[in-house]
Parts: structure tokens; sequence; C-alpha cells
């Protein structure tokens, strides 16, 4: 048994003729029957009846198809990736994103892409949400990795959904309100609200600004930072709340606070990869396949 008689018994199982199938694999008819004989022999079973309308598959050449499709199917896959790993695909791609934790759901494919696409030189860079936007469409950065709102603002851009990331509102440990298991926004209503300025995030901001009004509330804003870490600080101190996103909210100490899931359906943001549509790098077109293709194995859950 070998890769050569499989390929012959496929095909004679797709079109259910030998003849047909010696002509789809430009070899001689006779040929097809002695390599179908031979797999009987060494299977010790029929793999196709004859019938008046000429040969079918047995219920023995049944399960013997399916199974024969697996193996072709890794054979293929696996030569694939040595191919790759001995330097069949070889480029560069220069990735931008806005912050680390946005990409740490993605990090198990990331790593998966480099060990099989070694001869890949990658690149990784930190950008605020305008200066990332900017290098997209001048071709500075290939892929970038980011929230919807903040990155597809032209129409040259495209776009790969990864993840929702939802809100939630942090609190002081003290606060009266600490101890929910949801919270809406009109709850903290009267709340000040302490985000990075719009300088430093604006992205963010704008999100944030958008939810409230949208719900009819106009929120107290006090934007003077330029980190998140600032931000938590003067919430400790008691100055206010807070807005983090659940992704964000499982990397930071938050021992002295209270992380409460917002209750409100579009109390979130879209994270997810962007690039020109007019890059001519190869290597985007194939990355891009290879996420799209893994993620629909693997979806990322939150």
């Amino acid at each position: 048994m070998n890769i050569h008689k499989l390929n012959v018994f496929v095909t004679s199982a797709q079109y259910l003729s030998f003849t047909e199938a010696a002509r789809q694999l430009h070899i001689a008819q006779p040929s097809v029957s002695h390599d179908i004989a031979e797999l009987e022999k060494e299977l010790g079973t029929k793999l196709f009846a004859r019938t008046n309308k000429g040969i079918v598959l047995t219920p023995q050449g049944e399960i013997f198809l399916t199974e024969t499709c697996k193996i072709l199917t890794i054979m293929q896959s696996t030569k694939q990736k040595i191919e790759t790993m001995t330097g069949g695909e070889s480029g560069e791609l220069k990735f931008g994103f806005i912050s680390e934790q946005m990409t740490e759901p993605v990090m198990p494919f990331l790593r998966y892409f480099r060990e099989t696409h070694p001869a890949v030189n990658i690149t990784f860079n930190s950008y605020t949400s305008i200066a990332l936007t900017r290098r997209i469409q001048s071709s500075e950065v290939d892929l970038a990795f980011g929230r919807r709102e903040s990155l597809v603002r032209h129409e040259d851009t495209d776009w790969l959904h990864l993840y929702k990331d939802p809100f939630c509102f942090v609190l002081p440990g003290s606060h009266p309100l600490a101890a929910r298991k949801k919270l809406r926004l009109s709850d903290v209503a009267g709340e000040t609200i302490i985000l990075m300025s719009s300088d430093a995030n604006p992205g963010f901001f704008e999100i944030i600004q958008r939810l409230y009004l949208s719900h009819g509330i106009t929120p107290l804003i006090n934007a003077t930072t330029n980190d998140r870490l600032a931000t938590l600080m003067m919430v400790r101190i008691g100055m206010g709340i807070t807005i983090l996103t659940k992704q964000f909210v499982s990397v930071y100490d938050l021992s002295e606070l209270s992380c409460i899931p917002i209750a409100e359906d579009d109390a979130l943001h879209d994270v997810g990869l962007a690039w020109d549509k007019r890059i001519t790098n190869p290597m985007v077109e194939m990355f891009r396949k290879a996420l799209g293709e893994y993620l629909v194995g693997h979806p990322i859950l939150l």
C-alpha cells in the first residue's frame, strides 16, 4: 500500500469508473485495475462491486474511502509544513499593535505561525492608535492589532475580526456598589469617570463618550492621565471610577479594587487585525489566510 495506490482508489471512487480514473490520472486503465486489485488483496476485502451500470463501492470500500481521504489530507498538510520549514516561504511581516494585552488571545497562533514559517522575518512595534493608523496607510506596518473603531478609518483598510472584549467598571473596594454583580451606566451616572486623555488614547476616549451618549447619559469625564496605571492610582485614592476591558483587567493587580461587568450589550469593543487592501507584500495574505483557518477550529473566547 502506498500513496499512489491510495490516490488511484480515491479517484476511482470519485468517478466510479476505472476508465475515467485512468484518464484523470494519466495512466493506463489496466494499471488502475491492477492497483485496485493489489489494494483489495492487501486489505483482504473487496472495495468495489460490479453492477449492470458499472462499479459501486462496497460497505468496506465506503469506510476505506473515508479513512483514506483523512490520510491524504494529513499527508498533504505535513508536506506543506515541511516545505515551509525548509524555506519554502520566506519574506517579512511588520506587525503593529496598540497594546500587548490585545494580542494575548492570539499568542498561541503567533507562536505556531513562527514555528511553521521560520523563514518569515517577524517584527513587532507598539504605537498609539493614530500613529498606527497612519503606518498602515503608508505601508510602514503590514498588519495591525487593535480595536476596529481606532484602526478602520480609511476606505482602503481591510479587517479581520478576532474577538469582542466587554467593558468593566473598576471601583474602589470601599465603594457602596463594589459588591454588585453587574452595573448599568445609569447606576453610576453621577460618578466621575477617570480615563486617559484623548491625546494619549483617543480611540478608547471616543468609544466611552459615544457609549454614554447613545444611552442618553452625559458622562462626567476626568481625562488627564496618559497611562492606565496612573488612572488606576486615581481610582485607588477615591477620585472616581474607571472603565477597562475584560482583557486588560486580566493582567492588572486589582486587589484593592472591584471590577464589575457593565450590563449594556454594546459595552464592548471589537478587536481584530487591520491591513491596507493595496499592500503588495504576499506574506500578508498568507498570514491572514492561515489565521482565518486557525480561528475556525480555535475560536477566541474571553
